[in-house]
């Protein structure tokens, strides 16, 4: 080939390649990065870039999830644009950018864990969009062919919309809770408790029942098949047709008492928890729903870890760490406290059990059919060292039967090992039966047994397994000298709110997640003898038969829990039946009187800087006050922070009764759902059904509560957290 020859084949190639890095529209040259200002990607940009100068600032964590998909609407017009034209819009492009970086940067700055911990973790699941993001705008740099360049780019783009879906589903939504602070309050409280109490020999133990949706009818001594038959000493209730016997539940009210209108504070578990421990209505904390894991797993993957930031406000991810505890205050007052079974309170920092008093936590954060529901072992040691280790895998929990004797287990073992360094107590047992998935060993036959996995046995184990628990402590002599631990034991046995799937609430309308009766009256029985509990004479004293299981004083286990049936022999009793209403936040202001955190005139210590909204029960306990004696002007029945109802009572021709009103309540018959009922009031004396509307016959009654119902309305608007200043 000659010179002329090669000229002309390098003039070919030059043209070739030319071609090929043209556009063939108007003869201009190919621009990778169209730095053209569109109307469209300009007000988008500002509008991402404006969102993450909000979410900066506001810091709530609902929001991430938004500026996402903002960053993937970006990326899908930069996908759909370079298979149109080849190319990518600066303005888009920079969208994305924006977006992706800005959760770098809000993580950063709001994340609730460690800074540490958020550089790391949120470093990792930001660098592939980025670095794909980086790809797709230097890609002319080193790729020259226009095909190659428009392939290599679309696919990037594709990964960048698919990498951030993917960070939807790993995104660490954990952020500080953005609520006016109560710390100073709580820190001031406990130190003055800590400083004017500690515990005492005649202060009580104390051990705290709760049920997992157990319905107020489930147990024998509530059953509504409960008969009534003529004894020596008149009309005795005998519980033999009773549908599931529990006669160690129903030895508690022996000599004690039992609450026939005691209320959940909420229909569902976490905020009525929530009110148990800070003796206060749970929108004061916003936790208004139940609380699902907020920890991000891969194996197995946790789907509902993004529903707390859109049920509660403030980034709030369970019972905040400026509330006051009933566990707080005993811890400080120098018992040794331990939580086991349930949480369901929040799974990190101030949200743990170890955060909220107890010294000792063996269990669940979750509930027992969430994803994950492992089990662990939480302390803090004397040097304030937080440990926590996984007991059980959610693996392992797949099947639950060994959930009740395992639980009961660390329960006797807590007790008898306070016993044994001569502490005082407070043992929170919360069980996660019966709550739906249902497991239960009352046959001993273990693992992938499912015959005996039904509502009735999995109470009736549950009742066996608890009888071991009460045993020890009627055998074992208490250190006062002054009888048995169970003589100088607070005994307190109560649900968390109505049934859900099973369980029967006698005559009451509603069932959980409902603000009808059944969804939140509770059974309640209490014992505590050396503690006057039930000791007055102002409340007459009643007799009840319940049928205790054979061999009840051995101790239960997989080889003899089948073998304790129901004895044919009626065991009689004796208690107390207290008809005035009250909720389950009244337990916090209880159990401190009972332990002595009270003041010079007997009232209860309380914080000076928020409002408790539970009253002190013990003279009615005690019985030294009638049993209709109302101890609450009102009561209000919330559901997902909302006040639905309220219950007070009013005087009506000489006469006070118990009215509820509702303004606006949506039905609970499935067949007619989309039904709201308007203006409905009821006397719970006369119609504890809640079946028959007295509204239009008492209609100034009905606009004196709809006035209550607007009055703490407001106030939940204006002064939530229920702050005194």
């Amino acid at each position: 080939m000659n010179e002329f020859d090669e000229n002309n084949v390098q003039v070919q190639n030059d043209e070739a390649q030319t071609a090929d890095n043209v556009e063939s529209v108007d003869g201009k040259k190919f621009v990778h990065i169209d730095k053209s200002k569109r109307i469209f990607d300009i007000v988008y940009l500002a509008l991402c870039s404006a969102f993450m100068l909000v979410m900066w600032c506001t810091g709530y964590n609902f929001l991430p999830l938004v500026a996402d998909i903002l960053a993937i609407v970006a990326g899908v017009f930069i996908f759909a644009r370079m298979l149109a034209k080849s190319n990518v819009g600066l303005y888009m492009w920079i969208s994305y950018m924006v977006c992706i970086c800005g959760l770098f940067v809000f993580f950063l700055i709001w994340g609730a864990e460690s800074f540490g911990k958020n550089l790391w973790y949120n470093s990792v699941i930001v660098l592939f969009p980025v670095l794909l993001a980086t790809l797709v705008y230097l890609a002319d740099k080193f790729i020259a062919k226009k095909a190659a360049l428009k392939v290599t780019c679309a696919v990037c783009a594709f990964l960048m919309v698919g990498t951030a879906i993917v960070y939807v589903f790993f995104m660490n939504l954990r952020c500080r809770p953005t609520v006016e602070s109560l710390q100073a309050g709580h820190d001031d409280y406990l130190a003055s408790v800590k400083n004017k109490y500690n515990t005492k020999n005649d202060s009580p133990n104390v051990l705290v029942i709760l049920m997992d949706d157990m319905a107020y009818s489930d147990i024998s001594a509530y059953s509504y098949l409960a008969s009534k038959v003529n004894g020596e000493g008149g009309t005795v209730t005998d519980s033999v047709n009773a549908t599931i016997n529990t006669p160690n539940i129903d030895s508690i009210a022996d000599g004690g008492i039992m609450m026939d209108n005691f209320y959940s504070a909420s229909p569902v578990c976490s905020p009525s928890r929530f009110s148990i421990l800070t003796g206060r209505y749970s929108s004061r904390g916003y936790l208004d729903n139940v609380v699902f894991p907020s920890d991000i797993q891969s194996n197995p993957w946790s789907p509902t870890h993004f529903l707390n930031p859109y049920q509660f406000l403030n980034n709030v991810d369970g019972i905040l760490g400026d509330e006051i505890t009933f566990a707080e205050v005993l811890q400080a007052a120098g018992y040794n406290t331990g939580c086991i079974g349930k949480w369901n309170l929040g799974d990190y920092g101030e949200y743990l059990p170890t955060s909220q008093g107890f010294d000792y936590f063996y269990g669940s954060y979750y509930v027992n059919d969430m994803t994950p529901y492992n089990w662990v072992e939480d302390y803090v040691d004397e040097s304030g060292n937080f440990h926590s280790k996984e007991v059980r895998t959610h693996k392992e929990n797949l099947d639950q039967s060994e959930s009740t004797r395992l639980l009961t287990a660390q329960m006797l073992n807590f007790i008898s090992s306070s016993v044994e360094n001569d502490e005082k107590f407070l043992a929170y047992y919360t069980t996660p039966w019966p709550h739906y998935p249902i497991y239960s060993d009352n046959s001993g036959s273990g693992k992938g047994n499912t015959s005996d996995d039904t509502y009735v046995q999995c109470i009736e184990e549950f009742d066996k397994y608890l009888g071991d628990i009460l045993n020890y402590l009627k055998n074992t002599p208490d250190p006062s000298g002054n009888g048995s631990l169970y003589d100088n034991t607070l005994v307190v046995f109560t649900s968390d709110n109505g049934p859900g799937r099973e369980g029967v609430t006698g005559d009451m309308r509603g069932r959980k997640n409902t603000t009808f009766e059944g969804g939140m009256k509770v059974p309640m029985l209490v014992s505590y003898p050396n503690g006057g509990v039930g000791s007055g004479d102002a409340i007459a004293t009643e007799t009840y038969n319940y049928y205790q299981w054979e061999n009840n004083s051995e101790p239960t286990s997989q080889e003899n829990v089948a073998s304790k049936v129901k004895s044919s022999v009626a065991t009689s009793a004796t208690t107390k039946h207290i008809d005035a209403s009250s909720m389950n936040f009244d337990l916090f202001n209880t159990i401190l009187s009972y332990c002595g955190i009270t003041n010079e005139d007997g009232s209860v210590y309380l914080p000076s800087d928020r409002i408790i909204d539970g009253v002190d029960l013990t003279s009615l306990w005690n019985c030294t006050v009638p049993t209709s004696t109302r101890v609450h002007k009102k009561l209000f029945y919330l559901k997902k922070g909302k006040c639905q109802a309220v219950q007070m009572a009013v005087e009506l021709d000489g006469t006070t009764y118990d009215f509820k009103y509702y303004d606006s309540v949506r039905t609970e018959n499935s067949a007619f759902i989309d039904q709201v009922y308007k203006n409905y009031l009821f006397n719970l004396d006369t119609d504890p059904a809640e079946g028959y509307s007295v509204s239009k016959t008492y209609p100034e009654i009905a606009s004196t509560l709809l006035s209550e119902l607007k009055a703490f309305r407001k106030e939940m608007k204006t002064n939530r957290r229920g702050i005194i200043k």
